[in-house]
């Protein structure tokens, strides 16, 4: 290893933790701070990897890195000038557009600035992808990303909870206006309970991993095991994944709560029916997580708010139904080429039937990438995310290591949280949390390409001791 890919690798992990404290990363000043980042860290890792770079590995994550790259060079697609006689060959529609405010230029996007502001975002994320695919390669580096998580979401926990309980007006580092629900760093509540779930569910992966394999064989080496974790960094785990439960509960977000305890029955339900090897105390944490952090947590920090919220909820009140009903006809118009990336708020306006407020997002992932990229782009998307998940389920029915399988794990309640829950908001507009999903994605890989050697049986180590 050398020196400056060290460096490369001290900046990925403070990279994780930054992102989220300059409001999510979701100004142009802070993701152009992230942008700069990554190219320059990009620079120095390639520079000191020349003489050995590490195509095999690439090559393994084709699946991700290929998918990313299509994307982008689809999307600078969108944004090159092109004469209005050229482009009425490909898209006539957008053509007319151009010809009647009499344009002799124009480009497949609708907003070419908005296009390549969106392009310089993707290119960054692809870059992100590529640093922690060559990076994170070996169990060791798993589980210091895994830390480096629990430690942001914790940080962001403390922060966003402190700020509700002493009734702050205004947010401690950037002065804006603050409301009585949890927002950590991030300038959207959704947004920030979005990034929880995705730490809880790594959070748990990390848990899970520490857990033993094999039986007790004694009420002796049990009980050794009880002292061990409760001194261990497994309880400072379990209660940093507690410190999280309360700030997203904080957040009052209806589908931030109700997707987390979903996938929590979902892993649960994955883990027991398919986990090589099961943890014996893999049953009593799920149970842990369902009954204390739902009950006992909820009940003292105001999951009563949230179930309101939810019974609140009305068609008539409610208006982002109506945003994705209308988007849709942009990709009935546009269903191949999309709009321009990034061109939802000036497109979307022509297509509202009455007045319901400003949108300038769809509060739906799917069908706004689907209105902007063109349904092909979407398609190209969805795989790299089909295989993650193939992978994690695959690792957790086939693989030794408890590290990798509890990491695959978490990756996998992960990615099933993020499908959900950009199905009603715009999470993936936010670098924040987008990046988080892209390292989930990687490490869905990395827990099925690293090799570990046989770990040693920890019963017989047990034993050992107590004769001695």
């Amino acid at each position: 290893m050398t020196h400056s890919e060290r460096w490369c690798w001290y900046s990925l992990l403070l990279m994780l933790i930054w992102l989220p404290i300059p409001l999510g990363s979701h100004r142009m000043w802070s993701w152009s701070i992230f942008e700069i980042w990554i190219s320059c860290q990009t620079l120095l890792l390639s520079a000191s990897l020349w003489h050995q770079f590490p195509w095999q590995k690439i090559r393994k994550f084709v699946w991700l890195l290929a998918p990313l790259s299509l994307f982008q060079c689809w999307i600078a697609i969108q944004a090159i000038p092109l004469p209005v006689e050229v482009l009425s060959i490909i898209a006539p529609d957008v053509a007319q557009v151009y010809r009647q405010v009499g344009a002799d230029v124009g480009s497949l996007s609708y907003d070419r600035y908005a296009t390549l502001t969106g392009l310089m975002k993707g290119i960054a994320y692809t870059l992100f992808a590529f640093n922690a695919v060559v990076l994170i390669h070996s169990v060791k580096r798993v589980k210091t990303v895994l830390y480096a998580l629990v430690i942001s979401g914790t940080f962001q926990s403390f922060y966003g909870v402190l700020t509700v309980l002493l009734n702050s007006h205004q947010s401690w580092f950037f002065g804006l206006p603050q409301g009585h629900r949890a927002t950590g760093t991030f300038l959207y509540f959704n947004h920030f309970a979005n990034y929880l779930v995705m730490c809880l569910c790594l959070g748990i992966g990390l848990i899970v991993s520490q857990l033993h394999q094999t039986e007790s064989g004694s009420w002796h080496v049990r009980i050794r095991r009880w002292f061990s974790a409760v001194m261990s960094a497994k309880m400072m785990i379990r209660l940093c994944l507690i410190v999280m439960v309360i700030a997203l509960i904080m957040t009052r977000s209806r589908m931030g709560n109700a997707v987390f305890f979903s996938v929590i029955a979902c892993g649960g339900v994955i883990a027991l029916c398919f986990y090589k090897r099961r943890p014996r105390a893999l049953t009593a944490l799920i149970i842990s997580m369902m009954i204390i952090d739902t009950f006992l947590v909820g009940t003292l920090f105001g999951i009563d708010k949230v179930k309101q919220r939810i019974e609140a909820t009305s068609i008539e009140t409610e208006t982002r139904d109506q945003a994705v009903q209308w988007s849709l006809d942009i990709i009935r118009d546009y269903p191949l080429t999309g709009t321009g990336l990034g061109s939802f708020y000036s497109t979307f306006p022509h297509y509202t039937h009455y007045n319901i407020g400003y949108y300038n997002y769809a509060h739906n992932d799917y069908v706004q990438f689907a209105a902007e990229a063109g349904i092909p782009a979407v398609v190209l998307l969805s795989l790299p995310i089909l295989v993650a998940l193939w992978f994690c389920f695959n690792v957790i029915r086939t693989r030794h290591s408890k590290t990798l399988k509890g990491t695959a794990l978490g990756c996998l309640m992960g990615i099933l949280a993020m499908m959900a829950q950009i199905s009603v908001d715009f999470h993936l507009q936010a670098p924040a949390n987008a990046v988080t999903f892209i390292l989930i994605l990687v490490l869905s890989g990395c827990v099925r390409q690293i090799q570990v050697r046989p770990e040693s049986h920890p019963v017989a180590v047990d034993h050992l001791l107590l004769k001695n």
